[in-house]
């Protein structure tokens, strides 16, 4: 005899199921907590990149993100004073809560600007952006906030790409050149649909090999700003141009502090435009040679070489269609790593 499911199944009794091809394009995002008071301040540093930092913080408005309102979060704007500053008229035209400070920065790290910001946080929570020029989906807001309730102490992180179908610093001793870049983003409408900047972008970095294995940083991380100030926030150690390992090095401390919890939003993205930055957008710099420096002054303040945190991972959120590819080479790296590849 048939079982109900069998019988419910059987071509006699029903038409050929239609094959899914595509997910429908709309992303759904978390519910929404009810509840009072500013939760997240996203902090965002910049230097010298004034369009870049725009669409940064477009990225980060009422306008594009989805499921939140202007009382979830604010945006806190430290930008270093050069004479290619965006300005606070321009910082804080944005829809949503946005506040700007300007620093006169007397040395080429974003250290004291990140700490700086955080002081400024009315949130219960910070998100940090070590660099102005990182463009984010329109649910990283939405689901950090969700993510913030699940653990005592999380630690949220967002999967880091570069814009152009390779990495910038390869990029660019090929030409490549803002005025590409913004051809690229024109020709995906971004700000109408920011999940489609997975169409245009390559993994970057320490997330190049999937982000299921430990990973050694998020360009976008948030957590209790009573954890952040246990961390005694970025370590102004650290004085290698742009930061140097410093990013690394507080999101390993981060998750091997007692008791957090690392969250990762696979469907969401920090996207790094392109700009003459210290690490990815200077054609004739000797990359080599400025890692080695990084992972020296590493070892010198640490004792050891850095090695990511091993602390497994939850996985929040949906997935769009444009960022299935990166979840199965994810997944492809992570097999392989462990053995567990067929054959």
């Amino acid at each position: 005899m048939l079982s109900l499911f069998e019988s419910l199944m059987s071509e006699k009794t029903l038409p050929a199921a239609r094959p899914i091809t595509r997910f429908a394009c709309d992303m759904p995002g978390p519910r929404r907590r009810e509840e009072q008071g500013l939760k997240l301040s996203v902090i965002v540093v910049a230097y010298a990149m004034p369009e870049q930092l725009d669409r940064t913080l477009y990225s980060l408005s009422l306008d594009y993100q989805h499921s939140v309102v202007n009382a979830d979060y604010e945006v806190i704007v430290v930008e270093n004073t050069s004479e290619r500053n965006l300005g606070e008229a321009r910082a804080t035209a944005h829809r949503g809560q946005f506040r700007y400070f300007e620093r006169e920065e007397a040395e080429p790290t974003p250290i004291h600007a990140i700490n700086f910001g955080a002081e400024q946080a009315k949130g219960d929570f910070v998100a940090i952006m070590i660099d102005g020029a990182r463009m984010i989906t329109p649910g990283v807001v939405a689901w950090t906030l969700a993510g913030l309730n699940l653990y005592d102490e999380p630690v949220i992180c967002v999967p880091g790409y570069h814009l152009g179908s390779e990495l910038q610093q390869i990029a660019a001793r090929k030409g490549y050149n803002e005025d590409d870049e913004a051809r690229l983003l024109a020709s995906i409408g971004w700000p109408e649909d920011g999940y489609r900047l997975f169409d245009i972008s390559c993994s970057a970095g320490t997330s190049a090999g999937g982000f299921f294995k430990p990973i050694g940083e998020s360009n976008c991380i948030a957590m209790s700003r009573a954890l952040f100030h246990q961390l005694g926030g970025f370590d102004a150690a650290f004085r290698q141009r742009g930061g140097g390992l410093v990013n690394m090095d507080f999101y390993k401390r981060a998750l091997e502090t007692k008791d957090t919890q690392l969250v990762i939003l696979p469907g969401e993205g920090s996207f790094h435009q392109f700009h003459k930055g210290e690490t990815t957008g200077k054609p004739d710099i000797n990359r080599d040679q400025l890692l080695h420096d990084m992972q020296a002054e590493y070892v010198e303040l640490r004792g050891e070489r850095f090695s990511p945190p091993e602390k497994r991972a939850t996985f929040l959120g949906p997935v769009p269609d444009s960022a299935l590819r990166y979840l199965r080479r994810g997944a492809e790296s992570v097999m392989v790593l462990n053995g567990l590849e067929d054959g």
